[in-house]
């Protein structure tokens, strides 16, 4: 049952992670500045987990044939399969992802100056982490859930001026209309053993689009701080 829990309460946890972040924008000013991006992958999330969730009721209810035929999950995946999906899977590039949903606020919210170096003298700097980076399966699902934080430092003091973590999960048969190359088969994905047949390039568009999605929310949380500044 323990293990449960963590999925049976996942959307109070995305709610206090949106809701309980650090806002000292009022107290520095960030128009126009030099800022350095810095994105780091804490040990966690080195490498994509495999991480299975059965609901309890739909557990008790299946036989142990339905059980076994039903549970497409990570704990039948071969070792091989799985080292396929964790090497398409780039949690730098992760990071990355991520990063870019705050950058791109501050650059049109605020109009600041991204710099490649530390030479370049930056006031502030931006530090994005990826905590987490999970595949969840189930027993008619599969879906990839990533939990990130940024948050920007004034360089002169060392002091945290914002910061922001969210938690994006998105599941794997969703349909990235716009991407020229998305194939049918990507857009049938239902268990973590259909995943592990699509190609390289496919597992990464699946895994980066929870990247993406969760430096828009971080970045949406960013806007939002900033309109409640300019309104005071």
């Amino acid at each position: 049952m323990k293990k449960l829990l963590p999925f049976l309460f996942f959307p109070v946890i995305i709610f206090l992670a949106g809701c309980a972040h650090t806002n000292e924008l009022a107290k520095y000013d960030l128009s126009g500045k030099g800022i350095l991006f810095s994105n780091h992958v804490s040990a966690n999330a080195s490498k994509l987990q495999f991480v299975n969730h059965t609901p309890a009721k739909q557990e008790k209810e299946k036989s142990d044939v339905l059980s076994a035929i039903a549970s497409i999950g990570s704990d039948i995946l071969s070792e091989s399969s799985k080292s396929k999906i964790t090497d398409a899977v780039s949690t730098d590039s992760i990071a990355s992802y991520v990063s870019e949903g705050l950058k791109n606020a501050l650059i049109i919210f605020l109009k600041i100056n991204p710099v490649n170096s530390v030479n370049e003298n930056p006031q502030f700097v931006v530090e994005t982490t990826i905590d987490k980076c999970q595949l969840v399966t189930g027993t008619d699902h599969v879906s990839i859930s990533v939990q990130a934080s940024s948050r920007i430092i004034d360089r002169n003091s060392g002091n945290i001026v914002w910061d922001d973590n969210e938690t994006e999960t998105v599941p794997v048969e969703e349909n990235y209309a716009n991407d020229k190359d998305n194939s049918s088969t990507l857009n049938k994905v239902i268990s973590a053993v259909q995943l592990s047949s699509l190609s390289e390039k496919e597992i990464q568009k699946v895994v980066n689009e929870a990247a993406k999605n969760a430096g828009r929310k971080i970045g949406e949380t960013f806007r939002e701080d900033v309109i409640k500044l300019k309104n005071k």
